[in-house]
């Protein structure tokens, strides 16, 4: 039974609601085996009972349990005795959970027990007890941790603005480039629990899941440009270290941006940190990916790409003419903006 069919919407998870609103309790086996058979006594043998939520509902209003073929795809018995050994221990107090506890355990399938009183649902399985919640708690837990990364992406974005800016002048710091990876890595962090959440809500977990690809719509490919721009190259000849260094750390050390900037030898923090030009070569439209390598092989630091004659441009290896062109015209644009050219010194 590989695939989760608990998840809300599923036939299984519909069959068990049915039953928790009915209050009718349940003890639910599924698959079988040998040593299913020798803890089983009595029971009603189905044939050609395909699995359908209502009758799983119907047949648990039986005493005993009912047993589903691995696959949820039929009914197999119902009405069967469940004896398991009395000396596995179990966490349980009541009588159908406890015994659900050791069928699971001595047979190492999984068993469902519903609650006849309060209509909770419990999965035993792996020596493991799950409690199920409700779709509408996890769709509430999962609203509020949505609203922490559309929040966590804001102040990304705001931070990855004025890197832009700065970095233009060759003025950022080492402490606002580590801002800028420490607030990304915590972003993917947390994209990548909510979605993790959000798979609980089963068939519906759809439209929450194109909204978490929206707010972590390019921070990765943004990340790995500001590492490529900013890391010491003597350390570093390729940023694949250190991303596994970044995504290994633990919350507390990459919260302290000391620490970050130790790991990833950008220190001190006040120290100038000039960028090569990655980030504005990505920014330009119709620029292939392989021209940015020698670009930047070429003139070093974002400085000097930015002042960068046409001449100088066109002597690079794979830049003819139109593109040198094309490439002065785009940084004397980025310049104005900032009021201020590299060409002319001021």
């Amino acid at each position: 039974m590989n695939k989760n069919y608990l998840l809300p919407g599923e036939p299984l998870r519909k069959g068990v609601d049915l039953i928790a609103d009915k209050k009718s309790g349940g003890l639910i086996v599924i698959g079988s085996s040998n040593k299913l058979e020798k803890i089983s006594s009595g029971g009603i043998n189905l044939k050609n009972c395909s699995y359908t939520p209502e009758m799983l509902s119907e047949l648990a209003k039986m005493d005993g349990a009912v047993i589903v073929d691995e696959n949820v795809s039929a009914i197999l018995k119902a009405n069967v005795h469940l004896n398991p050994s009395d000396n596995l221990q179990t966490s349980e107090t009541g009588t159908r959970h406890r015994t659900a506890e050791r069928v699971s355990a001595e047979t190492n399938l999984k068993v469902i027990a519903v609650s006849e009183e309060s209509s909770a649902i419990k999965v035993f399985h792996n020596m493991k007890v799950i409690e199920l919640e409700e779709p509408a708690m996890i769709l509430g837990r999962v609203n509020e941790s949505l609203q922490s990364v559309d929040r966590m992406r804001r102040r990304f974005d705001e931070v990855l603005l004025q890197l832009g800016e700065l970095e233009m002048e060759d003025t950022i710091t080492n402490q606002q480039v580590l801002t800028v990876i420490q607030r990304g890595e915590l972003l993917i962090r947390l994209a990548n629990q909510v979605k993790n959440e959000a798979e609980n809500l089963g068939e519906e977990a759809g439209i929450v899941m194109i909204q978490i690809e929206s707010l972590e719509s390019g921070v990765e490919y943004t990340l790995s440009l500001v590492l490529k721009d900013h890391l010491p190259s003597k350390k570093y000849r390729n940023i694949k270290k250190a991303k596994s260094e970044i995504s290994n750390m633990t919350y507390e050390e990459l919260n302290t941006i000391s620490h970050l900037g130790a790991i990833l030898m950008m220190q001190p923090l006040d120290e100038i940190s000039t960028p090569r030009g990655y980030r504005v070569l990505a920014r330009l439209p119709g620029l292939p990916d392989n021209l940015h390598d020698p670009l930047i092989k070429k003139f070093k630091t974002l400085p000097k790409l930015l002042g960068a004659s046409t001449d100088k441009l066109f002597q690079v290896d794979g830049i003819g003419r139109n593109r040198a062109q094309q490439l002065r015209d785009y940084f004397d644009t980025l310049l104005k903006n900032i009021g201020f050219s590299y060409i002319n010194g001021h």
